[in-house]
């Protein structure tokens, strides 16, 4: 059977922000992280005429401390969930952040994508809502400036359509809370509960709450909190609850908006209970923005050999990959799920059947053989052997290739880090041998 490929589409990569302006305003849809729109073209949901991929515009990856944080629309949701600044100013951003998907998305997600795509699911607009941040849209014409709530105006609906989103400015907040729901199997939340306070003398002096999930758009409540101390508010979340405004209701695959109404109490709850603890933040954090801009050509470096990417624009680079050889890199859901496609793209664990073989050029593409040196097996490899981890190894590749680069940024392959990273399907339910073997794998890489 043939795999599924996205209608024909023409594709640039974009070189500056103002090359991208130029073909938005012809009409070509940006392609920033591509890990929702990649699948959807693929699935036949949506149809574009042209692509102009922006991704390597390292100008829009940054962090800066102002008056606001002033965040990049290209920064990558890993970023976002581990960058010290942002986890000292806006710890439930960043907490947001880690919720998302898995590692391989997050490596490739961005802030700016997310918002533009605005599906009503998403984990951060509640959060910058909550949080009462800015979206900046820039235009031919200058640079606008919108309230996340005016910025989204409904779902997959923006203010960004035909402008790209350039920069989140995010306020400072003495006080932050997030829960972030969402069912055994989803990829997305079926609710996002975010908590933002000031206070003064132990009373709150101001206050947003808002609820992202329950309907179509994010909803917010100021003020409801103030006059009362951070261990208080807890106490209120039935009557907060009862209290959130109302909007177009919405069913996720995975709950139903009656089900959702019920709980929101409960994490109402839980959100603002968090306003009373400064928790020590135990999940890792990193000081650098990762950069992602390639060397240029129309060339990619797959396990050190050169290959000249000659695929049409929709070709994904799963299907490159095995067309060239490298069976190694197997088709699994085709949506973007279970990460049997996994790869490493200059060394970060990305999926395949997510990224567009022109996107490679310029890049470094390692499948599993490129582990292995001097006939010597790498640590992963060698865990993975030693606690009988590969069950019938049809996801093995994957499992690997998302550990190597999980290792590399938690060393300790500790549990509430590896629970939210390595998310890869295994189909003969093999998990506590794969976990074993990720642990071990960290022992003996810190041995090293």
């Amino acid at each position: 059977m043939r795999p599924p490929y996205p209608r024909h589409f023409k594709y640039i990569k974009a070189n500056s922000v103002e090359e991208a302006l130029q073909y938005v305003e012809e009409g070509y849809r940006p392609l920033a992280g591509g890990q929702s729109i990649s699948t959807l073209l693929k699935l036949g949901v949506v149809a574009h005429e042209g692509l102009v991929d922006i991704f390597e515009l390292d100008e829009l990856r940054y962090i800066r401390e102002e008056e606001k944080l002033k965040i990049g629309a290209l920064l990558t949701h890993n970023d976002v969930a581990m960058h010290e600044t942002v986890v000292r100013w806006a710890p439930a951003l960043s907490l947001a952040a880690w919720h998302i998907a898995d590692l391989q998305v997050r490596n490739r997600g961005t802030i700016g994508g997310s918002l533009a795509h605005a599906d009503p699911a998403a984990n951060y607009p509640a959060v910058l809502a909550a949080l009462n941040a800015e979206v900046a849209v820039r235009r031919k014409k200058g640079v606008y400036i919108y309230p996340i709530s005016q910025f989204i105006k409904g779902p997959y609906e923006t203010e960004a359509e035909d402008g790209l989103v350039v920069e989140i400015a995010v306020p400072k907040w003495s006080r932050q809370g997030v829960v972030v729901y969402k069912r055994r199997g989803a990829s997305y939340p079926s609710l996002i509960i975010a908590v933002a306070a000031e206070e003064e003398n132990g009373v709150v002096t101001k206050s947003r709450i808002a609820v992202g999930g329950l309907y179509t758009r994010p909803v917010v409540l100021e003020g409801a909190l103030d006059g009362l101390t951070p261990a208080e508010a807890k106490d209120r979340a039935d009557k907060i609850a009862a209290e959130m405004p109302e909007g177009e209701p919405y069913d996720d695959p995975h709950m139903k908006y009656d089900e959702k109404r019920r709980l929101l109490p409960i994490f109402m709850s839980k959100a603002l209970a968090q306003l009373s603890g400064r928790a020590e933040w135990t999940l890792p954090k990193k000081r650098e923005v990762e950069k992602w801009r390639g060397s240029g050509g129309n060339s990619a470096w797959i396990n050190g050999g050169e290959f000249i990417i000659d695929a049409e624009p929709r070709r994904l680079l799963i299907d490159f990959l095995r067309e060239k050889g490298f069976k190694e890199v197997k088709r699994g859901c085709d949506e973007g799920r279970c990460g049997a496609c996994t790869v490493l793209l200059d060394g970060r664990a990305v999926k395949s059947c997510t990224i567009f073989a022109v996107q490679a050029a310029g890049h470094r593409v390692e499948t599993v053989r490129s582990l292995q040196r001097g006939g010597q097996l790498h640590p992963v490899q060698k865990a993975f052997l030693e606690e009988y981890a590969m069950q019938c190894g049809y996801c093995t590749h994957g499992f690997i290739m998302a550990a190597v680069d999980y290792l590399r940024i938690d060393p300790q392959a500790r549990d509430d880090v590896l629970k939210l990273s390595v998310k890869n399907i295994c189909r003969c339910t093999g998990y506590l041998n794969i976990i074993k073997a990720i642990k071990k794998a960290s022992v003996y890489l810190q041995s090293k």
